[in-house]
């Protein structure tokens, strides 16, 4: 009779793999450090040598181990979808998010698979714009939720801000060959109207006396980074999205330092419907910035 593969085994595999120690792994489990050993001796025997080094303090994986962690990690997970679609109620519903064009790839990139697999019943409807125009959208019940870029020293709504991904630094960004004239207005590639960026450009050079024109205006960043490119304008970015092509500004070339932001998920006015949970979800787990 040929062997089978306990999913139970492979359950307090992960754990020790997760935590790093058998000692968290069965306080995590709720068995005994005994069990767990024993779930590992006959996952071992079953695998044909050893999968952990343990030492007092620490457990590393084998290069067999580190092998069977990548193979058994989809095994399971394709078996926990499996149970949870037999037990858990089928969500169904539209949800209408915003997002601003920078993130939406990397958030549809890590949602839309688990939600065509997961949720088939329910559909997204997916807006691009700034972040002003979505919150204004957001708060007249045209949307459902937004991702939505915020100075961080402006409170995130009361209640409606389910998730925070952390801080986004404004930075700008120029040609590698751009040379500035200082005798002529600063030519700029300015986001959308509501978009915090440009708030915190255009007031930046105000207070510091510096005129400036704008060369080019869209909520997309597609334009505005190929103008930033050719040399065209001078744009701000968020850090972590400055492209090969691009420089970074800083005092020294004469441009004051941006404000801090954030990236927050924020809700409509009103109930969240079980649709929208899910996609709350979905969003949080597994979109990193």
């Amino acid at each position: 009779m040929a062997e089978t593969l306990d999913i139970e085994l492979l359950r307090t595999f992960h754990a020790i793999v997760r935590f790093g120690q058998f000692l968290a792994a069965a306080s995590f489990l709720n068995k005994s450090p005994s069990a767990v050993s024993l779930h590992v001796r006959r996952l071992e025997a079953l695998a044909g040598g050893r999968l952990l080094e343990r030492d007092n303090q620490t457990v590393n994986l084998t290069p067999l181990g580190r092998r069977f962690a990548l193979q058994s990690a989809e095994l399971l997970l394709l078996h926990d979808r499996l149970l949870a679609s037999f037990t858990a109620p089928v969500a169904s519903g539209r949800v209408r998010l915003g997002i601003s064009e920078e993130y939406a790839g990397a958030v549809l990139g890590c949602t839309l698979p688990h939600l065509a697999a997961d949720f088939p019943h329910i559909e997204l409807e997916v807006e691009t714009g700034a972040s002003g125009r979505l919150n204004t959208r957001l708060q007249r019940g045209h949307l459902d939720m937004a991702l939505l870029v915020e100075p961080a020293d402006v409170a995130a709504p009361d209640k409606r801000c389910v998730k925070t991904f952390g801080i986004t630094q404004p930075v700008w960004v120029a040609a590698h060959d751009y040379r500035l004239n200082l005798a002529k207005p600063i030519p700029l590639a300015l986001h959308g109207k509501g978009c915090p960026y440009r708030s915190v450009a255009v007031d930046a050079l105000t207070q510091l006396g510096r005129r400036w024109r704008p060369v080019i205006m869209s909520a997309g960043m597609t334009a505005l980074e190929t103008a930033i490119e050719a040399g065209l304008a001078i744009g701000i970015v968020d850090r972590a999205q400055v492209r090969q092509g691009m420089r970074v500004l800083t005092t020294a070339d004469g441009f004051p330092e941006l404000p801090v932001h954030e990236l927050r998920l924020v809700l409509a006015p009103g109930e969240v419907s079980e649709a929208g949970e899910v996609l709350v979800g979905l969003i949080g787990h597994g979109f990193q910035r």
